[in-house]
């Protein structure tokens, strides 16, 4: 395991290790730092020589999850998956009958526009672009704190031959011209194409878990990704820490709820704040009388619910806290992440 490191102006540097991390935290030579993924890493207070040796990000692309790998000539040094959002499509809809049944009564709307919407050049149906910008989104915050010196990224191609599954095929193949222009921009990028990738993995003697309802575990989809890094590098697995990324969904502000409450009236509904301390996503700790817990902020106190609710990295509400128990340990970043377990492969 290796913690990454970046200087005073936040360029990254080479990861050290976690004893001479913990020796530069205890003489003050740099302070704990934690970034949007939740990866942590520390920050030097002087100045320290830039000089860095190859470190390759590798990424597998799919249509509703991401992996990723972070690999040093001594191994990986960091694999995760990223959870892609997969319901927008619906909640689209859901807007779109909204906005049609309020041109027919008399209420706050906005005008229509049926005639004034062109598509000129590249475009993305906002399913797709949710998908592309969250890919994008997590590679740049692996490389702020990573010194990436190259991007080798699994060229996926739509097959028909294939059948039904061609659907997740196409789905991870819209956008990559987006895609490939962002990579671009942070690290040189390399193409392997995806009939390639079971060769590495035979190689390295890695196995993976095939299947749309896969666990979230590394040989789900970051083993392809470890594929492609460690062949760059010819570098060894190790035992690296495996991570899954989630993109918070939250309500959107909207002009009220879909159903009539109590009494007619319609309140606002959805947005990540109301004017209290806490906003939807912060990364909180609950100070309980047997224990405590950690999560991120769901639900803000109200009128008529002064409670905090949290959830877990899954979504899942734990539960409903008093402000006064609830401790603020870092604003929302717009991810949530857990460490799953690692079931390395055996050749």
């Amino acid at each position: 395991m290796r913690v990454p490191v970046v200087g005073i102006d936040g360029q990254p540097l080479m990861p050290t290790t976690p004893r001479k991390a913990r020796m530069m935290l205890r003489d003050g030579v740099a302070i704990p730092r934690r970034n949007k993924l939740g990866v942590f890493y520390i920050q030097m207070t002087r100045p320290v020589g830039m000089e860095a040796q190859p470190i390759v990000l590798g990424v597998d692309p799919g249509g509703l999850h991401e992996g990723l790998a972070v690999a040093s000539k001594e191994g990986i040094n960091l694999c995760g998956q990223v959870e892609l959002p997969k319901d927008v499509h619906k909640k689209m809809n859901t807007r779109h009958n909204l906005r049609r049944g309020r041109r027919y009564r008399k209420t706050p709307r906005r005008p229509k526009r049926f005639n004034n919407r062109r598509r000129n050049g590249y475009w993305l149906a906002p399913s797709q672009r949710a998908k592309v910008e969250t890919r994008i989104k997590a590679v740049r915050e692996l490389c702020r704190i990573y010194p990436i010196s190259r991007i080798v990224c699994e060229d996926v191609r739509h097959d028909p031959r294939i059948g039904q599954a061609a659907r997740w095929f196409s789905t991870a193949e819209i956008g990559k011209r987006a895609t490939y222009k962002a990579f671009s921009v942070f690290a040189p990028l390399e193409l392997v194409r995806a009939e390639e990738t079971a060769t590495l993995r035979e190689k390295f003697g890695l196995r993976k878990i095939t299947g749309p309802h896969r666990p979230q575990v590394f040989e789900s989809q970051a083993v392809d990704a470890c594929a492609l890094a460690m062949n760059r590098l010819d570098c060894p697995l190790g035992d690296p820490p495996f991570q899954v990324w989630r993109r918070h969904a939250f309500a959107r502000r909207s002009l009220h709820r879909q159903n009539p409450q109590k009494g007619g009236i319609r309140p606002r509904f959805g947005g990540t704040t109301n004017k209290t301390f806490f906003r939807k996503g912060d990364w909180v700790e609950i100070r309980m009388k047997a224990q405590t817990k950690r999560g991120w902020v769901c639900g803000l106190p109200t009128e008529t619910t002064p409670k905090i609710g949290v959830q877990d990295a899954d979504g899942r509400r734990i539960g409903q806290f008093r402000p006064y128990t609830v401790r603020l340990l870092a604003r929302s970043g717009g991810f949530s992440w857990k460490t799953s377990a690692t079931l390395l492969p055996t050749a």
